[in-house]
């Protein structure tokens, strides 16, 4: 939360309620945070700001809890009703009261509920029925506007009406076990069955579903970036990340699978290509998803749409009479297998000066453990944290996953320190992406959370510097002569807000450095001096293999 005049009488009833809240410095960052709270902990998230420009400063924070389809609660502060365009009902009055906007049709795109409360007795009702919209289905953010003659308002709780949602029941179960069939039939015909995982497992409560249908199958997996911490990398079913930016070998194993059966995951254009053309066109394609409209969306080749719960989907195929009458599928996974030993990530030639960040993300998955969740940030450390983490010990990640969006790390940081008390939280950003939320470093002292933020010097905005090399022969617009954007004096940022601070240089340094800065549990701010030049590894076009055994 962040206070202000609009939420007054809100905030001062957090204080004497005896809720324990956290406050953030700039209201964009406060619900990054609650988003980190509410997938580390499966659970809601809340927020509170106030009018006007804090309502609207929540609105970044806003937007990736509605894309990553993370359940957070925003109550924020509105002037009192008789000062609101809304109840003025005036099509062109822009804005009425102090710090006043209706910013209910702002946020009504990005939101599950959006409402501005207007009498005292139905706040009951908007509570329960905004909470049970946030988690029901797809989670999603949801949205209470509350006017200070509202926040002040007597009522009797006793008296107010509340929500009954309707029947909760969303496929007939006829149809499951239809859609369960067909999956069957698919996978009596298929020689070279692939599975794609996504984070849609882990909101339907679906982990342990899936790794049963994996193990009794015997079917390769490959994960969204959001569903990869579904499984440890040295699961022999296991090919790691899929997509533009994947694995060296995904593009391979993805073009050669002749049935492609996806659980959880919308197939976003970071998966399936630019031009949705990851998988052969002789390839059967089921999508199992809980909503309609990504089974519909435009491009994505999808040959058996299956509207469904993912839970229920696996449930019904691991109890099925026929589960194991398929071909032997063996040597196809022996040879996915084969592809994933001889294509490392990380290969000798990262064992150099300035620290290759490959090496460093590698060295820092290698000495995490089941007590630490990592979060990365924009640019190349999330792509490089994508490829190289490999959750051998059950870690989880949280990053922004769908909008790759600069600055996340600090805040996500924070929000996943509070959710997991008992956790060391692993945060990677850039030197660009940290001015984005610098002023969160105050909130991350102020409260001595157990972070390590390690902050890559890499000269700054590296990623922006590798498309304008590739695709503008080297043409800099933002560069530092410009703009100023070279990296900032990163001892002075620390030391700013209170934070000790600890640089790595050299690359036969990380492991005794990285020992060192893990075996603390209070924050800390790490520069790590990286290759300038840093370049990211794409998955292999032209990589084939025999399959001639499958």
């Amino acid at each position: 939360m962040l206070t202000g005049n609009g939420s007054m009488y809100m905030n001062d009833a957090i204080s004497r309620s005896g809720l324990k809240y956290f406050c953030a410095r700039n209201e964009a960052a406060a619900p990054m945070m609650a988003e980190a709270y509410a997938r580390v902990k499966q659970s809601l998230g809340a927020v509170c700001v106030t009018s006007g420009p804090g309502s609207t400063n929540a609105i970044p924070g806003l937007a990736e809890a509605w894309v990553d389809a993370a359940p957070i609660m925003v109550l924020s502060g509105q002037v009192q009703r008789d000062h609101t365009t809304l109840n003025a009902g005036l099509k062109d009055l822009r804005s009425f009261g102090t710090q006043e906007i209706n910013v209910i049709p702002i946020v009504e795109p990005l939101t599950k509920y959006a409402v501005m409360v207007n009498e005292p007795e139905s706040i009951r009702y908007h509570l329960e029925k905004a909470y049970y919209l946030a988690n029901e289905g797809r989670p999603g953010p949801v949205w209470l506007d509350i006017p200070m003659d509202i926040q002040y308002a007597d009522i009797d709780p006793e008296t107010l009406d509340g929500f009954t949602p309707d029947d909760p029941l969303r496929f007939e179960p006829a149809q499951t076990g239809k859609y369960v069939d067909q999956i069957i039939d698919l996978m009596k015909q298929a020689r070279r069955p692939l599975v794609i995982a996504g984070n849609g497992i882990r909101q339907g409560n679906a982990q342990d579903d899936l790794m049963k249908f994996l193990d009794g199958s015997g079917i390769p997996v490959i994960f969204s970036r959001l569903g990869q911490d579904l499984m440890p990398f040295s699961h022999p079913l296991n090919m790691g990340q899929a997509g533009i930016k994947g694995s060296k070998y995904c593009t391979a194993i993805m073009k050669q699978a002749d049935l492609v059966i996806t659980f959880g995951c919308r197939l976003s254009v970071q998966l399936v290509g630019h031009k949705m053309d990851a998988f052969s066109d002789d390839a059967k394609v089921v999508m199992v998803d809980l909503l309609r409209d990504e089974l519909d969306k435009p491009g994505v080749p999808i040959s058996h749409p299956m509207h469904a719960d993912v839970k229920e989907v696996l449930t019904g195929l691991n109890q099925h009479s026929n589960i194991h009458e398929h071909p032997n599928w063996n040597e196809w996974a022996e040879s996915c297998a084969e592809l994933k030993t001889s294509n490392p990530m990380v290969t000798p030639e990262y064992l150099r000066d300035p620290i290759d960040l490959y090496y460093f993300m590698s060295r820092l998955d290698a000495i995490s453990d089941e007590h630490h969740l990592f979060v990365t940030d924009a640019g190349s450390n999330y792509y490089i944290g994508g490829q190289v983490l490999h959750f051998e010990y059950g870690q989880r990640e949280i990053t922004s996953g769908t909008f790759a969006a600069m600055g996340l790390s600090i805040p996500l940081a924070i929000g996943s320190a509070i959710a997991a008390p008992n956790s060391q939280i692993l945060a990677v950003t850039g030197d660009g992406s940290l001015e984005l939320n610098v002023q969160e470093l105050k909130t991350m002292s102020h409260y001595g959370l157990n972070i390590k933020l390690f902050v890559i010097n890499n000269g700054g905005y590296v990623s922006m510097r590798n498309w304008q090399d590739g695709f503008f022969e080297g043409r800099r617009i933002e560069g530092e002569e410009a703009t100023g954007s070279g990296t900032l004096n990163l001892e002075k940022v620390a030391a700013a807000f209170d934070v000790e601070f600890t640089r790595i240089e050299g690359w036969k340094n990380v492991d005794d450095a990285l020992a060192q800065v893990l075996s603390t549990d209070h924050p800390e701010f790490v520069e790590v001096v990286c290759n300038p030049e840093q370049k990211i590894v794409e998955p292999m076009a032209d990589l084939s293999f025999d399959v001639s055994r499958a």
